[in-house]
């Protein structure tokens, strides 16, 4: 419209100015010859005219909204850029970083590349290798962080070039005010963004120069993995042969072992510090699983000694003798697969605790012959460990190794030719008895023969897998113990609760836990070679190979994972439910009546615990939580369609939960139904009937129903019984009989007191009541069976009769 105007504007201001000339003219008449081309000419003239100028204007109104939007654009740009480079990079710590990666590499390249004595070793190439890929890992993720940040960087100075580039910025107004305006718009601009671009260059350069460092250094590192790996082959194709000479010919040059144990030891601790720092996550798993099975296994054992006692000499009840160190044995054995191609040190660090817990639990349990057999097992298997940890020959752990292999050899054959098998607990440890005979043997004669690396591995997977096997032979015993005993304390509707049959568990431990544990030995024995090793890579790289279906990529490995976790947060639900759950026997019943329960509570913890478990499993496993929103629309479809009584039931449990209208172990009555509270679980509650049964009842239904909570009242009831007594009784005299009698029975409250109340003359018989209160509704049948015996006893002493019922009949003729 302002466009339209000036148009406008313009051609009036033309045709007035012609008007006007025409006035100055002579009259005009018919026969006047008129020029009507002139006239229209310079009246289209002054249009066209107009029109330029109306364009013009209109241009430059917009190049200078655009020079408005660029200079804007700018200075944010260079605003951000700003605050970007303030938060910074810190560069002198990836430089302290890249300096401690080259120094960990000169300590990897010890024995390898460098001072490598008399020949590679099997374990130091393994421990090379392991902290070769830990750097490489570690110096890949922060090349990437630097090649990050240059690149945002580079966009930052490419968007402001961009914008600095557009020819809008350099068209100036014709107005010179306006121009001097614009140029000091632009000097602001200008000192703004100059020392944002300096250091944005300078910054660029400098990660540039750190971005090559780290290029350098990963090749470097891969370098030195292709050594080390084609050492690895080449010791795995010559296993057999000799790697030094015989034990009793003189020695050939080595590194002195004052030399290679700083190195080992150093080694170890590159190894041991970023496997940590990799399965952290897992370890702080490792140690909860063992706390909550520690105090599931003491809550057993409190449960146990409440309701049976427990043997002094818990025979059978090993498991809760240490509750604590149970818990460490069993959750390491079972759990330590979770965690991938672990360091020996961390290995042995595991096996060590155990051993040690198994060591204690074992004192004054077992025989004095076999304790001190696994106590010198342990030993043997400590100083083999330590052994292993040397990662360079020397002719003096040479000897070490031999005397070491071949005391233990001889030690397991006395033992195996005594006569005290019949004392041992499980027969099945003869048969690792024998193993470790032969690959101590061997690893004796290979050792002497130069098989350096052969006679290592075979000494320490001989005692190692002693020590395993015996570990996971008595992680199956116990864990049959704990099924035994949990078999005979739970009764019928806790035994949903970890899906397990009790009725078939015996004394016998199961075949599928052996079998489970076998498999387990083989892999962990395994490790040691490096053939093994070689032949499990293809099965890893199988499981860890990412697979993709529509948008969705995942790995078994993941798939594995995401069920490991939703299993183990559905174990840790059901343990809390045994916290939750009501005791069963009378007695614990009647101890825990008068404590505040938590029962519902633990019903909130339990959802939150499947709740996480189900989050962290899709994140394990990689689903996006989109996938996850796709689940909840179509479980919501699934409501509408026919899971709304199944919801209901989850809502109200919920209710129960905050609003607390009822707590596990209180005492309750629904439909006329009396029982005690049991559990609340995530569909319905169980309550037990004083008659014996146990009733379970949805969560709606308990809501909905008329229910009457006496827990709620303190457990007091008020009890009434009536009486009669024949017209012409004195009644004062029966009511001081009756205030006797309440008065002597200490169950009888005295607050709120009790109450004699005459309510009616009756056909032949004066009615009485007496109200009075029971602190305890568990004690009301009782005490009034009880005050019934009490008043008749009285009446028949003081000769006062209860009228029997009478009816006269009166037959007329």
């Amino acid at each position: 419209m302002p466009a339209v105007c000036r148009i406008l504007t313009g051609l009036l201001l033309s045709l007035s100015a012609y008007a006007l000339s025409f006035a100055q003219q002579p009259v005009i008449t018919r026969d006047t010859p008129i020029k009507r081309s002139v006239i229209m000419e310079k009246i289209l003239e002054a249009g066209r005219q107009e029109t330029i100028n109306s364009i013009e204007k209109y241009s430059r109104g917009r190049i200078a909204i655009r020079q408005d939007i660029l200079l804007q654009e700018i200075r944010q740009t260079s605003g951000r850029a700003r605050i970007f480079l303030h938060k910074g990079m810190d560069t002198s710590g990836y430089a302290r970083e890249l300096k401690e990666t080259h120094d960990q590499l000169t300590i990897v390249q010890d024995g390898i590349t460098a001072n490598n004595g008399s020949g590679h070793t099997t374990r130091n190439l393994a421990v090379s290798w392991a902290i070769l890929n830990e750097l490489l890992l570690k110096v890949s993720q922060q090349r990437d962080v630097v090649s990050r940040h240059i690149h945002t960087m580079v966009e930052f100075i490419d968007r402001i070039d961009s914008l600095s580039a557009d020819s809008a910025l350099y068209t100036f107004p014709l107005d010179s005010a306006q121009v001097i305006q614009y140029f000091n718009r632009l000097k602001v601009i200008a000192r703004e963004l100059g020392p944002v671009d300096t250091l944005l260059r300078k910054s660029i350069a400098s990660l540039q120069h750190l971005q090559t460092s780290y290029d350098m250094t990963i090749v470097d590192i891969r370098t030195n993995l292709e050594d080390v790996e084609r050492f690895r082959r080449q010791q795995d194709s010559r296993i057999f042969r000799r790697d030094f000479s015989n034990l009793w010919h003189p020695p050939s040059p080595h590194r002195p072992l004052s030399e290679i144990i700083p190195m080992s030891i150093a080694k170890e601790k590159l190894a041991l510090k970023y496997y940590l720092r990799d399965f952290r996550g897992r370890l702080i798993l490792l140690v909860v699983l063992i706390i909550a099975a520690w105090r599931f296994l003491l809550a057993c054992k409190k449960k146990w000694a409440d309701e049976k006692g427990l043997d002094p000499g818990f025979k059978g009840q090993l498991v809760f003798r240490y509750p604590s160190l149970s818990a460490v044995l069993v959750v390491i054995s079972i759990f330590q697969f979770l965690f991938l191609q672990p360091p020996f040190i961390f290995s042995f660090i595991l096996w060590l605790i155990s051993a040690v817990s198994l060591c204690i639990i074992f004192y004054r349990f077992i025989s004095p012959y076999w304790m001190l057999f696994w106590t010198i097992m342990v030993a043997l298997f400590v100083l083999a460990g330590l052994t292993n940890m040397v990662l360079e020959a020397s002719r003096m752990e040479r000897w070490w190794m031999f005397a070491l292999a071949s005391g233990g050899a001889v030690y397991c054959t006395s033992v195996l030719r005594s006569s005290k098998h019949q004392e041992l607990r499980e027969k099945n440890i003869r048969y690792f008895i024998v193993f470790v005979v032969l690959l101590e043997a061997a690893s004796v004669i290979f050792n002497a023969t130069g098989r350096y690396n052969l006679a290592k591995t075979l000494m320490v997977a001989g005692y190692s897998g002693l020590v395993i096997a015996i570990l996971f032979i008595w992680t199956a015993r116990l864990i049959n113990e704990a099924l035994v005993l949990i078999a005979s304390i739970y009764k019928h509707p806790e035994r949903k609760l970890f899906y397990i049959n009790f009725e078939r568990v015996g004394e016998k431990v199961p075949t599928y836990l052996y079998v489970f544990l076998v498999i387990g030995w083989f892999v962990l024995v395994g490790k040691n070679f490096y053939a093994f090793q070689q032949a499990t890579t293809p099965l890893m790289e199988f499981l860890g190979t990412e697979r993709t279906i529509g948008n969705y990529d995942f790995t078994i490995n993941s798939l594995v994972l995401f069920v490991v976790i939703i299993g183990v947060s559905t174990l840790i639900s059901q343990v809390i439910s045994f916290f939750a759950a009501e005791p069963g026997d009378q007695r614990d019943r009647d101890k825990t009546a008068r404590q505040p329960g938590v029962g519902s509570w633990l019903l909130l913890i339990r959802i939150f615990v499947l709740s996480l478990g189900l989050f962290l499993a899709f994140a394990a496993a990689g689903i996006p939580m989109d996938k996850l929103a796709i689940v909840l629309g179509a479980l919501g479809v699934g409501i509408g369609l026919g899971l709304q009584g199944l919801v209901s039931n989850l809502v109200s449990g919920l209710i129960i939960a905050f609003e607390k209208p009822v707590n596990v172990g209180d005492i309750v009555e629904v439909n006329g139904k009396m029982g005690t509270m049991k559990s609340i679980g995530f569909r319905s509650s169980i309550i037990n009937l004083t008659e014996g049964a146990s009733f379970i009842i949805p969560n709606s239904d308990l809501l909905t129903n008329h229910l009457i909570n006496w827990t709620m009242g303190n457990n007091r009831r008020r009890i009434n019984v009536a009486i009669s007594v024949n017209y012409g009784t004195d009644l004062k005299k029966v009511n001081t009989i009756l205030e006797t009698v309440l008065k002597g029975n200490d169950y009888v409250m005295h607050y709120p007191a009790p109450s004699i109340t005459v309510v009616e003359f009756a056909a032949g018989s004066i009615n009485i009541a007496i109200d009075f209160w029971v602190a305890d509704i568990r004690d009301s049948w009782h005490q009034r069976s009880d005050m019934m015996s009490r008043i008749l006893e009285s009446f028949d002493r003081e000769g006062i009769e209860i009228p029997l019922p009478q009816q006269e009949i009166t037959i007329k003729k």
